[in-house]
């Protein structure tokens, strides 16, 4: 069915003169006119709220994150403000996903050993006679920038946080200290 221009009624004519609509006519209740305005206003705006989160949610771009004690991430997936021509990724070394594509950089140990809630640990753990003491760090991935964290993706197309820190062993009267990278 078409609407013809004919068909709508003039500004200049009172609304009791004008034909009514069949539409909406099994509703108890009559509807007025911004109600049924304001009800179509607000399904759109629920329909657009949905798919522009949807669409976030399935994109993935890079972003700026957040992470435990105000650590924030890098808002790229590349580090080049340290390495101006990007890196090569390297495979972990330690933790559950040393089968996985390489997708972390640097670092004397990479993987997801040295994670808590997606981010570089922090704190200590004594494991007798070791004794681990994790520590985030902001300055590796640049020097002039405070950051602990950027985003990667693998050639299988999986998004990695990679989170700085560093890892302090001591046992037996000695210490050591590594620079690790948290793969979550």
């Amino acid at each position: 069915m078409t609407l013809t221009f004919e068909q709508i009624p003039d500004l200049s004519v009172a609304a009791s003169d004008a034909p009514r609509s069949r539409a909406l006519t099994r509703l108890r209740v009559k509807p007025q006119r911004r109600t049924v305005l304001r009800g179509i206003a607000f399904s759109a705006l629920a329909v657009g709220g949905f798919v522009a989160s949807a669409t976030s949610r399935f994109s993935s771009p890079a972003h700026a994150e957040t992470g435990p004690g105000g650590l924030t991430g890098w808002d790229r997936n590349d580090c080049k403000d340290a390495f101006p021509n990007g890196y090569t990724p390297q495979k972990d070394n330690v933790g559950s996903h040393t089968a996985r594509a390489a997708a972390c950089f640097g670092g004397a140990y990479r993987g997801s050993t040295y994670c808590a809630s997606g981010w570089h640990r922090s704190g200590t753990v004594r494991d007798e006679p070791v004794t681990y003491t994790y520590k985030p760090v902001s300055n590796s991935c640049g020097a002039t920038t405070k950051k602990n964290a950027w985003r990667w993706t693998t050639p299988d197309g999986v998004w990695w946080r990679c989170s700085d820190g560093n890892t302090t062993v001591s046992a037996g009267g000695t210490t050591n200290t590594y620079f690790t990278i948290c793969r979550y």
